[in-house]
């Protein structure tokens, strides 16, 4: 009865750690994904304000005595944002990110509910259901993994920095810690 008490403990100890470093891998890489998607914001908000007043000037000089120069450098910029708008899709690539990060998010916070609840000793899990458990998560993580865009190093900096700023602890984290 001890040696079967020991190897459940030992499997629930083994399972509550991958849990937690799928957990971690998780939480730095929703957070990456979110850098990107940040980026990605800001390049099509200054990239469309640029095109957009450019567009405006080329129009606004059309109608003036002002230099055919002024008018032709202000279509030219306006021409090129625009096909930069175009051509590298920031928004498309933007909701992409968004995307990927929300269903890590969604699947670290299953994992968080699996470590606090289901891997309680107390409920005394089946062997069996610990290996599933954590196999169904790694599972649909390499699924999301697999479908989402690229991250830069820039922005697993960004998110490093974030993470070890504890920007996205939660008080019960600190509190049983």
């Amino acid at each position: 009865m001890t040696e079967n008490a020991d190897h459940l403990s030992a499997l629930l100890a083994a399972a509550t750690q991958e849990l937690e470093a799928l957990e971690e891998d998780l939480l730095w890489t929703e957070k990456a994904h979110f850098a990107s998607a940040e980026v990605l914001a800001r390049c099509n908000f200054w990239v469309g304000i640029a095109s957009t007043v450019a567009a405006s000037v080329a129009a606004a000089t059309v109608l003036t005595e002002a230099a055919p120069a002024v008018t032709g450098v202000a279509a030219l910029i306006a021409a090129i944002a625009s096909g930069l708008l175009t051509f590298l899709k920031p928004k498309d690539a933007q909701e992409r990110h968004l995307k990927a990060g929300r269903r890590m998010n969604a699947l670290r916070v299953q994992i968080r509910q699996a470590l606090r609840l289901d891997l309680s000793p107390a409920l005394n899990p089946a062997p069996e259901s610990l290996r599933n458990l954590a196999r169904e998560f790694a599972q649909e993580k390499a699924q999301i993994d697999a479908e989402a865009p690229a991250t830069s190093n820039r922005a697993f900096s960004a998110a490093r920095k974030k993470i070890e700023a504890g920007h996205f602890q939660h008080a019960s984290d600190t509190a049983t810690a």
